[in-house]
């Protein structure tokens, strides 16, 4: 019986023979000239190891240290994992091997993260919006009317950038009605901010269930570029058929490992906690303020703002030295800016400036 990854995807990508590089073919030996590389080089300055070999095809230890970290908060793993660079990469080899161009459907829920959008129109693949409720939960019935047309359902859970969670009971219906249809995904980049929400011990029981994570932001590695796909060997199978032939470069694999040592996981919980303890002092001190109409409840990194000034707050704040992320674009978001958690001082400066923008009455 044919799972629905297989279903769903394009005949192009079922055919696809993957790229057989040096080392996906690997071999054992002593001397290795089956891959064009030097077999010494010389040290540039700043180097620290040695790099004239490529790296593995697909980093097992890096995977394998990810599903255990995984295990901190759900009992069973039922998945297979992957390394690849950063979420946008995983979001784009989703959409390109179960999408056909010109033809097939992605379905997002807005305000949402705007990649999901932006890697569906680089294949010229429609995409269906079902706007957020109010309440920025998600509105189930529009979203199972129209569900049959998609191919995947991306959902950001905590989600940017709104920074509200998901309830897990609706994405377990959508599991449920989306089963021999859809792929849903759910895009956890912010879970360290809410681990006990991860849906990733779902997989086993839906392999319709494909969840994206990110070593980029509560273990502030954004610049190595490293991110996972979860998912069912059903799926992997065929994504890794598009998966470039190095896709992890060696030091970024060092960083990520170390990252995922018990001493850098603690590290990493460490700061989260900091940052929320930050981000729960800055939100109490904007509710004070004059000119802010609601500070959104946020399980993230970042809160969501929205002021009740005629004045644009992003603009202002620039003119400051302070930059935000204007939301304006968004329809749901008027009056919205988003403002990542920095340190108690960075915090402090912003809390600064938007007194002194309510004291002179802007």
């Amino acid at each position: 019986m044919k799972s629905l990854a297989e279903k769903i995807a394009p005949d192009t990508i079922k055919k696809l023979i993957p790229y057989q590089s040096a080392r996906r073919i690997g071999g054992n030996g002593h001397l290795w000239l089956n891959a064009n590389e030097l077999e010494s080089s010389c040290r540039y300055e700043g180097q620290q190891g040695d790099y004239q070999r490529y790296p593995d095809f697909l980093p097992d230890q890096l995977a394998s240290a990810y599903l255990k970290y995984c295990q901190t908060h759900t009992e069973v793993i039922g998945c297979n994992a992957v390394a690849v660079r950063g979420a946008d990469e995983a979001i784009d080899l989703l959409v390109r091997t179960f999408c056909q161009p010109s033809v097939d459907k992605i379905m997002v829920c807005p305000p949402t993260y705007a990649m999901y959008e932006f890697c569906a129109d680089s294949i010229a693949a429609e995409t269906i919006k079902v706007p957020l409720l109010p309440s920025f939960q998600l509105d189930m019935a529009a979203i199972n009317a129209q569900l049959d047309d998609v191919n995947i359902l991306f959902l950001c859970t905590p989600n940017n950038p709104t920074g509200n969670i998901i309830s897990q009971a609706d994405i377990i219906s959508l599991l449920e009605f989306a089963k021999d249809k859809a792929l849903v995904v759910v895009d956890e980049a912010y879970i360290e901010f809410a681990p006990q929400t991860t849906v990733v011990g779902l997989i086993k029981q839906y392999p319709n269930l494909v969840v994206i994570r990110t070593l980029s932001k509560a273990f502030g590695l954004a610049s190595i570029r490293c991110g996972f796909l979860l998912a069912d060997e059903s799926v992997m199978d065929l994504v890794t058929r598009l998966i470039a032939p190095y896709p992890i470069a060696d030091p970024t694999a060092e960083v990520a490992l170390a990252a995922l040592t018990e001493k850098g996981i603690k590290q990493m919980n460490a700061q989260t906690d900091e940052l929320i303890t930050v981000r729960e002092w800055f939100a109490g001190e904007l509710n004070q303020l004059e000119i802010v109409e609601q500070v959104f409840c946020s399980s993230t990194n970042f809160v969501l703002v929205k002021f009740n000034t005629p004045t644009c707050m992003y603009q202002y704040l620039c003119s400051k030295g302070i930059i935000t992320r204007n939301q304006v674009h968004e329809p749901a978001l008027s009056n919205c800016v988003r403002i990542t958690i920095g340190s108690k001082d960075s915090m402090s400066e912003t809390l600064l400036a938007l007194k002194e923008m309510e004291a002179e009455k802007i």
